[in-house]
């Protein structure tokens, strides 16, 4: 999300900086983010500047297709705001935010793509994590997870930690299915917070690092 956000990839303090048109994941990979979504938790009709909100795509075919700008970002490259212009309050001045932000729904059921797993892990929630946008590198805590073994989930997993990159997860995807599901919650930045929405299918992994203590 963040590092979508035009004035961090303008500062080049994103790892996506300079990457429109660049093949980020497999075809069949799309993304979204949709200020304009009925009855989800970050939309609005128009955005902290008057702009409509929108169906933005930022992945399409599994190319990156679009950043997420206010009108001042947007003026600077040229663009048109895409509705992302937020703030929290009449103090704050607006910057680009996510709204609602999330991958397309797929083919697959979520019990086919479990089926295809050898063995790894099933992550149904999550707790605190971190993201850095200027390398894509992450850390999310598993608060509920479980074991994947000959395609069927078993045993529970406790203090499980995802750890890996933005990348490179993008380009690990390999399945993903079609029952969107997207949270509610609140995203900081620059000292405000505003009301985001984040959520996805079931989306399986080829590799991912998994840790955490025996």
């Amino acid at each position: 999300g963040h590092g979508l956000e035009a004035d961090a990839v303008q500062k080049r303090a994103s790892v996506y900086a300079g990457r429109l048109g660049d093949q980020l994941a497999e075809p069949f990979v799309h993304a979204y983010d949709d200020g304009s979504r009925g009855n989800a938790w970050g939309s609005d009709g128009i955005d902290d500047e008057g702009t409509p909100t929108q169906p933005t795509m930022i992945l399409e075919d599994g190319k990156l297709t679009s950043y997420l700008y206010d009108l001042l970002r947007a003026r600077r490259d040229g663009v048109a705001s895409t509705g992302n212009g937020r703030r929290e309050s009449f103090r704050h001045l607006p910057v680009p935010r996510m709204t609602n932000t999330f991958f397309a729904p797929g083919q697959a059921t979520p019990e086919e793509l479990i089926a295809g797993v050898e063995r790894g892990l099933y992550a149904v929630s999550f707790g605190g994590g971190q993201v850095e946008p200027a390398t894509g590198d992450f850390v999310f805590g598993v608060s509920e997870g479980y074991l994947i073994e000959d395609g069927r989930v078993t045993a529970p997993v406790r203090g499980a930690t995802l750890v890996g990159n933005g990348l490179e997860a993008l380009r690990a995807i390999d399945g993903i299915a079609g029952d969107l599901e997207i949270a509610t919650g609140y995203c900081g930045k620059a000292g405000q917070q505003v009301a985001a929405g984040v959520g996805q299918p079931h989306v399986r992994l080829r590799a991912l690092t998994v840790g955490g203590t025996a």
